[in-house]
């Protein structure tokens, strides 16, 4: 067994940043002095079963999200591919992320 393969996950994003807070992030990345605030709505899990008229989702927790990165997926202005890194229960990963500014999802997928 290979014991220097990456662990991944892959989660999906309900919520997010628009286009501007995207690129100021990703502008001022290594500017200490200038930290904008950027959050994504992580779904981790769900509180009950598929089905269950109480299922809810189940956020995931990260802070210190950098984007160092920002692609153009498809031409529309909207959907970008992103790089960066996160904080996840005090560990650190980075991130390789779909997302549509316009609608505010996409997926992310976590790698150390």
């Amino acid at each position: 067994m290979n014991t220097n393969q990456k662990k991944e996950r892959y989660y999906k994003i309900i919520d997010g940043p628009n286009k501007d807070t995207l690129f100021d992030s990703c502008k001022y990345a290594f500017v200490k002095e200038a930290v904008i605030p950027i959050s994504f709505d992580i779904v981790e899990g769900y509180t009950m079963p598929k089905g269950h008229p109480g299922r809810a989702y189940a956020l995931m927790s990260t802070t210190n999200i950098r984007i160092t990165g920002i692609d153009n997926e498809d031409g529309s202005g909207e959907s970008f591919l992103l790089r960066g890194d996160l904080k996840k229960r005090g560990d650190k990963y980075n991130f390789e992320a779909f997302y549509n500014s316009k609608i505010r999802q996409g997926s992310i997928r976590l790698f150390k």
